[in-house]
């Protein structure tokens, strides 16, 4: 009798923002006898150690990878004759560089006694759906250092029309320098995303040898604006510069969202 345990992960991003877990690692273990079943470990981030890992290899039943939707598909061993499990889950970083790389992240994600089903192939299968919480999947993204802007491209004849195929940029105002974020392209229902990292708000003109935020502020995060261009890179949108330092774009958190209209 084979076994496979299939599903489907995602984390909430921000209010009811779900992004789907591509390319996650995901093993399949044997728990412990006289382990109790847990799902403690919704919203605290705790990190597996090298050595805990390497403890874990004797009861190891199988890999996989979820894909870009956040799907995943897992034949387990032969070894495998029913019993409790624990599902760990391995996240890179996704905006790793060649000069900054990140360690990844190995966690338990739960531990439980599946349910199993027979298929018409004599294999029982075993689906676990799961979606992360605001308050883990931000300690995650911390880790990792990864700052997010989320936003939506309107019509300013209506405020509501979807406005899809612009290039939106954030840039970080700075006392030296103004500091590129990053660029997305909103998509069929004009939203857009910009993933980033501090180090890209924190460049000097002394910079890689000193990198900060300047002005120093105790509470860490860009003051951004905008600026939209076409296709064909004709400017469509531009904000002043000083919108950056207002109180509504000064220090963004690190997932931001807004509303920009053209």
């Amino acid at each position: 009798m084979g076994y496979i345990i299939k599903g489907n992960l995602r984390a909430c991003l921000y209010l009811d923002f779900y992004e789907a877990l591509d390319h996650v690692q995901v093993n399949i273990y044997k728990a412990l006898e006289g382990v109790e079943e847990s799902s403690a470990f919704k919203n605290q981030l705790e990190m597996l150690s090298p050595n805990a890992v390497m403890a874990k290899e004797k009861r190891h039943l199988g890999t996989g990878f979820t894909d870009e939707d956040g799907n995943y598909r897992i034949n387990v061993c032969d070894l495998y004759t029913e019993g409790a499990i624990e599902i760990d889950l391995v996240v890179s970083d996704k905006l790793a560089t060649l000069k900054k790389r990140s360690n990844p992240i190995h966690f338990t994600a739960r531990r439980l006694m599946p349910i199993w089903r027979n298929n018409n192939n004599k294999i029982k299968e075993f689906s676990w759906n799961y979606s992360f919480s605001f308050q883990f999947w931000s300690q995650l993204r911390r880790q990792f250092d990864i700052w997010t802007i989320l936003g939506n491209v309107k019509s300013a004849v209506d405020k509501t029309t979807p406005i899809k195929g612009v290039v939106v940029s954030a840039i970080d105002v700075d006392w030296v320098k103004d500091d590129f974020l990053g660029s997305a392209v909103s998509d069929s229902m004009g939203q857009f995303r910009i993933d980033y990292k501090s180090i890209d708000f924190k460049q000097t003109y002394l910079s890689p040898l000193i990198s900060i935020e300047t002005p120093i502020s105790s509470i860490p995060g860009p003051g951004v604006y905008f600026k939209i261009h076409n296709s064909e890179g004709i400017l469509l949108y531009e904000e002043n510069r000083a919108m950056g330092k207002t109180q509504q774009r000064r220090n963004i958190p690190r997932c931001f969202n807004i509303d920009l209209y053209i």
